[in-house]
C-alpha cells in the first residue's frame, strides 16, 4: 500500500497532542466514562462507586500525547473480585461484572 506520510516530525500535531486543550480534552472524556461506571456499578454501600479517580499523563508510544487513565476499586477489598470475577476455591467461579468495560462500550467512538 502506497501513502504520502511524511517521514520527519510533524510538529504542529505535537504540539497540539501535548497541548492543555488535549489534556482538557482527555480528562473531560475519562470523566464521561467515570459518571457512566459510577452509574452502572452496583451500590449497596457505594463505596466501590466513589472508589474510582481519574488520572491524566504524557503516554503513547514515544511519550508524546496526554492520556487519561480512569481508575476503581482502588482501596476497596472486593474491588477486583466485582470487576474480574473469582474462585471461592469450595463452592464455584462466579463471573465479574466488567463495569468498567461496560461504560467504556457505551462510550462508543467518543
Amino acid at each position: 500500500m502506497e501513502h504520502d506520510i511524511p517521514a520527519y516530525p510533524n510538529y504542529g500535531v505535537l504540539g497540539l497532542m501535548k497541548s492543555p486543550e488535549m489534556r482538557a480534552l482527555m480528562r473531560e472524556k475519562a470523566e464521561l466514562v467515570e459518571a457512566l461506571y459510577r452509574e452502572f456499578v452496583a451500590k449497596r454501600t457505594g463505596r466501590l462507586a466513589r472508589s474510582s479517580r481519574i488520572e491524566t499523563h504524557i503516554g503513547g508510544n514515544k511519550n508524546d500525547r496526554w492520556e487519561a487513565t480512569v481508575i476503581v476499586g482502588e482501596g476497596v477489598p472486593y474491588g477486583a473480585p466485582h470487576e474480574f470475577g473469582y474462585d471461592d476455591g469450595d463452592v464455584g467461579v462466579y463471573a465479574g461484572h466488567r463495569d468498567l468495560n461496560r461504560a467504556l462500550d457505551a462510550m462508543g467512538g467518543f
